[in-house]
């Protein structure tokens, strides 16, 4: 992308994915989500703890437009949320669209533009 995107969406978990998914099923296509990590997931791609999993029923963990109806648990584990945030990733397009590694340590708002840079 060599122009600068008029949408910039900040972290892969599941907001971030949801919006990036959002604008892909709208039509639109000029946006990037920058995530710091080597991979989508946010929160479920950082915390590997023994024993981490959701504590919300896992048939209502997962986007309505993508149910996932093969948990292996009532309360899915992190590795399984991980796969499945991957998997949207995946399944909706949104790899060209993606800026791992990528830190955004500031924005500011010009209010004579109206834009965030």
């Amino acid at each position: 992308m060599s122009k600068k995107p008029s949408v910039a969406i900040i972290g892969s978990g599941f907001s971030g994915l949801a919006t990036a998914i959002g604008l892909k099923r709208a039509g639109f296509d000029d946006f990037v989500v920058f995530e710091r990590a080597e991979g989508p997931g946010g929160v479920w791609r950082h915390n590997t703890y023994p024993g981490a999993a959701c504590d919300v029923a896992s048939s209502l963990y997962s986007f309505s437009f993508e149910p996932n109806p093969n948990w292996s648990r009532p309360f899915a584990p992190q590795p399984e949320i991980k796969s499945y945030l991957e998997h949207c990733v995946e399944k909706y397009g949104l790899a060209a669209h993606m800026r791992y590694r990528t830190e955004i340590a500031a924005t500011e708002f010009d209010e004579r533009t109206g834009v965030w840079t």
